[in-house]
């Protein structure tokens, strides 16, 4: 099958370098000219959790200069980027070419759908990551599974091999509620949105209280949104949903127990590396971290995370905390707040005037 990547940063780049390894045709697309004249004059480094891996100069192209008629587009751009780069590409498209959002966020699919077509969109939720350094340079940060299934649950051809391909690249699950699945990790991103309130690594932030007792809370707020919906929210190697809703001190502290034990799993490859010497990982918090502090560009909170508000005002649920968090990432990223453990503390006295506190 002949692969496209449409955004060749973090998720995208590390997808592609993969399923070059493995020997697939893999063409490379990127806004940023000067990464991509480094792939195909230079190559690809890929550093990190998975060693050091240099690719051979590369095919890839910026979109303008995209001609050739497209079969699989695995699309990876930011949430806000969605719609431009899917109506760039259908001129393109094959009359049995696809789009595979291989993107983090609750309305994507929907959001290609309403471009190419239901039919010609697949799902797909990567929970592996990693970061762009500099052009030809990426880092591999966390190891973890990917999910893919085609909107209406049907086991297709196309998406048997869609799934292999990705096999390629990490352990790959072939779902027929690919929906769901997009919905447990919007809800496990409000934890993941709030690391980001303070300049610390990932790891670091989630294994305090003082983060637990406000993340535990958010996503338990989420949650309630999903069940509204209708959407019975899978557990996943990093999530499990009901130890949200504890009604115990014991329950609570089971919660908190998980909430570290997963991140420092998610962390493992820092901490390993860190502990023996052998690699500084650059990237050490979330992609929105990533973006506000060494980026220093808007994050994908408002179009990735942000839905989860309209959701929410579909179904008259008030979700007053997800609501604030993403207000405080606003200001930070328009430089009206400081990062730092503050926010948190802003955080927890909301959630305790409004009696949402865990027991």
């Amino acid at each position: 099958m002949q692969i496209t990547i449409v955004g060749a940063g973090a998720i995208g780049g590390l997808t592609g370098a993969w399923l070059a390894l493995a020997g697939e045709d893999v063409t490379f697309v990127d806004t940023n000219r000067e990464h991509v004249e480094h792939l195909r004059t230079k190559g690809l480094f890929v550093d990190g959790g998975r060693g050091d891996h240099r690719l051979p100069p590369q095919r890839a192209f910026t979109p303008d200069e995209l001609r050739d008629p497209l079969e699989c587009v695995l699309l990876s751009v930011k949430s806000q980027h969605t719609q431009d780069a899917v109506a760039a590409i259908k001129p393109l498209l094959r009359s049995d070419g696809f789009v595979v959002s291989l993107q983090n966020g609750l309305v994507n699919e929907d959001q290609i759908a309403s471009i190419v077509g239901a039919e010609r969109t697949i799902g797909a939720l990567p929970d592996y990551g990693g970061a762009y350094v500099e052009p030809g340079h990426l880092e591999f940060v966390i190891e973890g599974p990917v999910y893919v299934g085609e909107l209406d649950g049907r086991l297709t051809p196309r998406v048997r091999e869609v799934h292999r391909l990705l096999s390629e690249v990490a352990e790959c699950h072939l779902l027929t509620d690919i929906r769901a699945r997009i919905w447990a990790k919007k809800c496990f991103g409000s934890q993941t949105v709030a690391s980001a309130l303070i300049d610390l690594p990932y790891h670091v932030v989630l294994s305090d209280v003082r983060a637990q007792r406000v993340t535990g809370p958010l996503v338990r707020e989420a949650l309630e949104v999903a069940r509204a919906h209708g959407i019975d929210v899978p557990s996943g190697p990093f999530f499990e949903p009901p130890l949200y809703f504890p009604t115990t001190h014991e329950d609570t502290a089971r919660l908190f127990a998980w909430i570290r034990a997963t991140v420092e799993t998610q962390a493992r490859f820092a901490i390993e590396h860190q502990r023996q010497g052998t690699h500084t990982y650059v990237k050490q918090g979330s992609g929105i971290h990533w973006d506000i502090v060494y980026r220093k560009r808007k994050s994908e909170v408002r179009w990735g995370h942000g839905p989860l508000e309209e959701k929410a005002a579909q179904i008259g649920v008030p979700v007053p905390l997800n609501t604030k968090l993403h207000r405080m990432i606003y200001e930070i990223e328009d430089h009206e707040r400081e990062l730092g453990w503050h926010n948190f503390d802003e955080l927890y006295e909301l959630i305790r005037r409004l009696g949402k506190a865990l027991p």
